[in-house]
């Protein structure tokens, strides 16, 4: 009786923890499900700042430039030890099984002269033989068991700056590659912005194809109406039957590279290509900024004193002469200072030693199979390579900003010049929707038009792309940000 009781109250704790873990399951899943309809339907929007400190924290290029920093950061220090004292500490135990032995007389051993004066001392030793056995002494050099530690110091003291050169190439590299990261940064920045940019106007050349679309579909009814009326023919219907089947073609395409945009975008920015996300900006927002003819040359020279790849090349420079300095030192004699402190113990002994000792030391190079001037060579090679290295810099970096300069007075034509040509493209289609309706003018005279507005709407969108990351690619070039 008392099994079945307990049977059914086994039976009814398992279906309470199933009907517990089934709730709690259901929760988690309706949970899991709201978070992911919620994202489906609320996009993360990010602006242009926003989408810059996101790709600051995630881009994996920034990462990598960063963790060479923390590189550069442990050279400096492992650099910087060649300057400081080294001290060392060992020890060691040692076992021999068999010690060394020795057989001495036992009159006359360890100096103490044998009976009868000096002239006893003269005579030779006699043979071991069964007569005079017992006057041999038998004694073990050494123990079986023997301790010893030792503390070393090792200061250098003189070595003709080779320690202290290595000291400031390191430092100068680490000022390199500081400048390396800032580097990378003003790449990601443009990058961020092309990217943001990109998807700017791809939204907007949906919206362009979207009112391409409209007018067509208008363009469509009117046609339907004139010929129901009999006012116009079947080959107005077909016309803009085919028109609006282009322009819906067209409207795909739009959306479809929104999509490509938005994908690289969010690769830029590290984001899992799965997330919806959104931009929010305008590329008619930023102003424009006045470049007159003659501040070219100034742009120029802020780009070669603030753009850190110069910068870089100048530290790197510095440091390759430091490093044919350090080269040229191998060849010298140097000064080091040395202390020791030793302790033994053994069985045998009644009290540890303690022995110490201090000196200098003094280390002539003679030959190293010339290695000292193979190094010299190489540092020297390395010195030209970055010399050279640094004068292709600076021509680059001119190349970059006039060519920046350029487009970016393009773009700035552009826009104006499209400005008045989109204005009267829109009064073109809005006369020539009128006289279509009123019989004026044929499909194939207001399709044209409509053409022409959705060339200029694309031209004037082209531009202002182009001109806000023609700024932004003048910024990067010049190294900083326009006022």
């Amino acid at each position: 009786m008392n099994l079945f009781r307990f049977r059914d109250i086994a039976w009814s704790g398992t279906l309470l923890i199933c009907l517990l873990a089934f709730t709690a399951f259901c929760a988690l899943t309706k949970r899991v499900y709201g978070e992911l309809e919620g994202s489906l339907q609320n996009p993360r929007i990010l602006t242009l700042e926003e989408s810059f400190e996101v790709a600051k924290a995630s881009n994996l290029t920034i990462q990598t430039a960063e963790q060479n920093l923390k590189t550069a950061a442990a050279q400096v220090r492992a650099a910087r030890a060649g300057l400081l004292p080294r001290i060392t500490a060992n020890g060691d135990y040692t076992y021999f099984r068999d010690v060394q032995k020795s057989v001495i007389q036992a009159e006359g051993g360890f100096g103490f002269p044998p009976p009868g004066g000096e002239e006893a001392a003269t005579q030779p030793m006699p043979t071991p033989s069964a007569d005079n056995e017992a006057e041999l002494i038998e004694l073990e050099f050494g123990a079986h068991h023997n301790l010893q530690g030792t503390v070393s110091l090792t200061q250098p003291v003189f070595a003709w700056g080779r320690y202290y050169y290595g000291y400031q190439a390191a430092k100068l590299n680490y000022q390199a590659v500081e400048r390396e990261v800032a580097a990378a940064y003003h790449q990601l920045r443009l990058d961020v912005s092309e990217a943001f940019y990109g998807v700017l106007v791809a939204q907007e050349f949906v919206r362009v194809a979207q009112q391409s679309v409209t007018l067509v579909e208008k363009q469509l009814g009117i046609a339907e109406a004139s010929f129901e009326a009999g006012a116009a023919t079947n080959f107005d219907v077909l016309r803009a039957k085919v028109q609006l089947a282009n322009a819906q073609s067209q409207l795909i395409r739009a959306e479809n590279g929104v999509r490509v945009a938005k994908n690289g975008y969010k690769t830029f920015l590290n984001i899992p290509l799965s997330e919806e996300i959104s931009v929010q900006g305008s590329l008619e927002s930023v102003g424009e900024h006045p470049l007159a003819a003659g501040s070219l040359e100034a742009l120029i020279q802020q780009a070669l004193e603030n753009r850190p790849e110069m910068g870089r090349s100048h530290l790197n420079e510095r440091a390759a002469r430091k490093q044919v300095d350090v080269a040229k030192t191998r060849r010298l004699p140097d000064i080091s200072f040395f202390s020791n402190y030793q302790i033994s113990q053994n069985e045998r002994l009644t009290e540890m030693n303690r022995i110490w000792s201090l000196g200098f030391r003094i280390n002539v190079p003679i030959f190293d199979g010339f290695a000292t001037q193979a190094a010299v060579q190489q540092s020297e090679a390395v010195l030209k390579q970055t010399e050279l290295g640094g004068a292709q810099l600076t021509s680059a970096v001119e190349f970059e900003v006039r060519s920046a300069y350029l487009n970016l007075l393009e773009a700035r034509t552009l826009i104006e010049a499209q400005r008045e040509t989109v204005a009267q493209a829109r009064e073109s289609v809005h006369i020539a929707t009128i006289q279509f309706e009123n019989g004026i003018i044929t499909t194939v005279a207001l399709t044209d038009t409509q053409l022409a507005l959705a060339q200029a709407e694309v031209n004037r969108l082209q531009a202002h792309h182009d001109y806000v990351v023609g700024l932004a690619r003048l910024e990067k070039a010049i190294g900083q940000q326009l006022q």
